[in-house]
């Protein structure tokens, strides 16, 4: 059984219409193919054949025009390209407010630390000023220092 013109022709307008869908797909960052589906894809002929689930052989043979239309997709510009570049970006910021975090968590510590140094040299300095009032009774009748509260 031979094929007819007319079963060539819808073939390769069905071929065209799934590499044309995977690549708008792929385009919009939403690939359905395991290797796809959640991540930012480069948009290569590869990536686009598996995303249409057939091989990339006849994109090179008879399907020019898709690859003319994979090689602008893939140019700057395109969603794909500038989620990954923010995704990029963010991942950036993050390492360093990340940084930032456990820099101010251990000045924090730091400051903890000395606040309650001081405060303990605040009390004694209480203490002692309090014991020699107890020892001065003159001081302390003639009001002359006032007792520390």
């Amino acid at each position: 059984m031979t094929m007819g013109k007319d079963d060539q022709g819808q073939r390769w307008q069905s071929a065209a219409r799934s590499y044309r869908a995977a690549l708008a797909r792929l385009v919009r960052g939403e690939g359905r193919h395991a290797d796809h589906a959640g991540r930012v894809v480069k948009i290569t002929p590869t990536s686009v054949a598996r995303e249409a689930g057939r091989s990339r052989n006849p994109l090179y043979t008879s399907h020019r025009d898709i690859l003319d239309e994979i090689e602008a997709a893939a140019g700057p510009g395109t969603p794909a390209r500038d989620l990954a570049a923010r995704i990029a970006t963010l991942e950036t910021e993050l390492t360093h407010l990340r940084a930032d975090a456990r820099r101010h968590a251990e000045e924090r510590r730091e400051l903890a630390s000395e606040n309650l140094t001081l405060l303990h040299r605040a009390r004694s300095a209480e203490d002692r000023l309090t014991a020699l009032l107890r020892r001065m009774p003159e001081a302390s009748t003639a009001g002359a220092i006032m007792q520390p509260r």
